[in-house]
């Protein structure tokens, strides 16, 4: 299917009752396009200008992804089967599959790697509701769960907690973004850690920290020195969402 078919048939599926849209009316309002030019590309009449075309795509939180992009993209969209759903009355609307993302759940070594997660590395999958706030726009997210005896970032996170990490992200300032963090070198090991910086000697000092500092004392590398310059050696993406166990709170 075209892209223009398939928009057409992303637009038809949010109107109706219990839709985004109880109609085309109200959906051209919150788009903020001529209702008439809506109805004709709805109908298959005409096109759309650009203006009003990326209204609409802002309006639905999509992204263009062109396709030498996908390899780096881990999460995947999503196709319900039948599921199963809790908390809710039997008549509501069951969940629509383009609002969500499955995402790999692997190990913090492998998440910290490039490319898409392999195959045989992919523990489950964690599914991803795609208009949070802090997952929109992203699609490079891998999760990782926070090992058994790991406790440096308690009382934070805890062990069995899951973390979803954007591998886009590598920016570490400001500082005190949560971030999953690498050792130098080839036998170096990956945590999450919190991450500050500063200039020192003509080089770029990183502070990996912890939240349980009394038991777990910072480490400092110097980005040339140690990584040979590399950012995405050091930083491996920023934690934007986490599933923590509540009951230990």
């Amino acid at each position: 299917m075209d892209f223009t078919s398939n928009l057409r048939e992303m637009l038809w599926a949010q109107v109706g009752e219990s839709r985004a849209y109880a109609n085309r009316k109200r959906m051209a309002d919150a788009l903020g396009i001529d209702p008439s030019q809506l109805n004709r590309f709805m109908d298959g009449e005409r096109g759309l200008s650009v203006e009003s075309l990326g209204r609409i795509l802002d309006g639905l939180s999509a992204r263009i992804v062109l396709p030498d992009t996908l390899e780096s993209e881990a999460a995947r969209e999503v196709c319900f089967v039948s599921p199963r759903t809790t908390g809710a009355s039997r008549d509501a609307p069951p969940p629509a599959a383009e609002d969500y993302f499955a995402v790999p759940l692997t190990s913090e070594p492998v998440a910290a790697g490039p490319g898409r997660v392999p195959e045989d590395q992919i523990r489950g999958w964690v599914l991803v509701w795609r208009h949070h706030e802090s997952i929109r726009f992203r699609t490079d997210l891998v999760a990782v769960e926070i090992g058994k005896n790991e406790l440096s970032m308690t009382p934070t996170l805890h062990p069995g907690d899951i973390v979803l990490v954007d591998r886009a992200e590598r920016s570490p300032d400001p500082a005190g973004k949560i971030m999953l963090v690498c050792e130098p070198g080839p036998e170096g090991g990956c945590a999450v850690k919190r991450v500050s910086t500063r200039h020192v000697d003509a080089d770029m000092e990183l502070v990996f920290y912890s939240d349980n500092s009394r038991e777990f004392p910072p480490s400092v590398y110097r980005l040339n020195r140690d990584y040979g310059g590399e950012l995405s050696h050091a930083i491996a993406g920023r934690v934007v969402w986490a599933w923590s166990d509540m009951t230990r709170k």
